[in-house]
């Protein structure tokens, strides 16, 4: 294995040379020129010891109207390597990408209540070392951890995350844990931080000032940028936005309000909501026992025209809809991207939320907000953008 902080050695002009490959793409020198503001001498020796590290190579020859044709550069896409871990309450996955986050293997597991924080995380670890052995002599610069709050970021911990199926989810060291057993770097985020930062540097947000990130599941996971930088809430949490009170007199929540957007639009609220409205007669073409019916039932039979499913479905979007608007009206963000296995699986909820918060914000007076459904990652971008934490870190430490 090469060595794993050959990035921290590189200096800050390098590093910014080396970001704006990764955030545009390759480029001539010339274009770079223009781009960074910089005089070729100086920007050959800033590419320098990006070239003598391999990070940057000559990817193609540009057309030219005559003369000698000026070479592409762009970052090297075969000798490094990131690892990027999403540990969710339904799912972890893990994948190995190269510096253009581009997943070269992934591996994805449900959870259950049998696995505890020591069996998921030796699952992890298993995998990664299987990886690890193929790769053999090339560089993996680190680990990027992308899961549920609240966490000690600076410490690698998670704290005290709830809806867990399995036991045990109290400060746990992953940090500390992955760090130990692969002698590699590891970074720790909120997963829908990562989420945004994937699509803010990577996908669909690029040259968008203010993204927001929503997953929406068993919790409602929210991740913010503003002019490039997270807008970050008491102790990591990613679920403050679910936690918005849309109506005072409305169910209590765990968290001791009433009325937060999450016991209304999560999966959960969901599941109680369709339960209690069979209990009172409601009539469905769902025909499993209710304590067999899943999310996705409900999902599929509300897609299928079934008067009850898509009657909750669209009650839980409405809510999800006018917290967002409200949300907009604060932040002006460019771009909303709706992901998570409720917009995976319900193109219906999807829709509703979408329209409920265009009418209700001041989208339809000029305000021009974007929607997206999924992002360019989908189901993946907690994974990649954890494996992109590994390098945007880098150019937020000087030295």
């Amino acid at each position: 294995m090469k060595n794993k902080n050959l990035l921290h050695g590189l200096s800050d002009e390098s590093k910014r040379i080396l970001k704006l490959f990764l955030h545009k793409g390759a480029m001539t020198k010339k274009q770079l020129s223009k781009l960074s503001g910089l005089k070729l001498t100086t920007l050959n020796r800033m590419m320098l010891p990006l070239e003598d590290l391999n990070l940057i190579v000559k990817s193609d020859i540009e057309k030219s109207s005559g003369g000698r044709k000026p070479a592409l550069y762009d970052v090297n896409v075969k000798d490094y390597y990131l690892l990027g871990v999403d540990i969710s309450r339904l799912y972890t996955q893990i994948v190995l990408t190269n510096l253009k986050m581009k997943p070269l293997e992934k591996y994805r597991f449900d959870m259950n209540q049998e696995l505890t924080p020591e069996a998921t995380l030796k699952r992890i670890l298993e995998w990664i070392q299987n990886v690890l052995a193929k790769i053999k002599d090339e560089s993996v610069l680190g680990i990027g951890i992308g899961t549920v709050g609240p966490l000690d970021r600076e410490n690698g911990v998670i704290i005290n995350p709830e809806n867990f199926e399995a036991q045990g989810w109290k400060n746990i060291a992953v940090k500390s844990i992955f760090e130990e057993k692969l002698g590699l770097p590891v970074l720790i985020d909120n997963g829908a931080n990562a989420a945004v930062l994937a699509e803010a540097n990577y996908g669909i947000g690029k040259g968008i000032k203010n993204i927001m990130y929503l997953n929406c599941g068993v919790g409602i996971r929210t991740g913010f940028i503003s002019s490039g930088i997270f807008v970050r809430t008491v102790n990591d949490s990613e679920d403050t936005f679910a936690h918005t009170v849309i109506d005072v007199k409305g169910k209590e929540c765990r968290c001791g309000n009433h009325g937060c957007i999450e016991k209304y639009s999560s999966i959960h609220a969901i599941l109680e909501e369709f339960a209690d409205r069979v209990q009172k007669g409601g009539v469905t073409r769902v025909s499993k026992p209710a304590r067999q019916i899943s999310y996705l039932d409900i999902c599929r039979a509300a897609e299928d025209d079934d008067p009850l499913s898509a009657e909750v479905i669209q009650n839980a979007a409405l809510i999800m809809g006018t917290g967002l608007a409200n949300f907009i009206q604060l932040f002006n963000p460019g771009i909303v991207v709706l992901s998570g296995p409720l917009i995976r699986y319900s193109k219906l909820f999807y829709e509703e939320c979408v329209r409920a918060a265009r009418r209700k914000s001041f989208w339809n007076q000029g305000n021009n907000i974007n929607f997206s459904r999924g992002g360019s990652f989908a189901e993946n971008a907690i994974s990649i953008g954890s494996a992109a934490l590994v390098v945007e870190n880098l150019f937020n430490h000087t030295g």
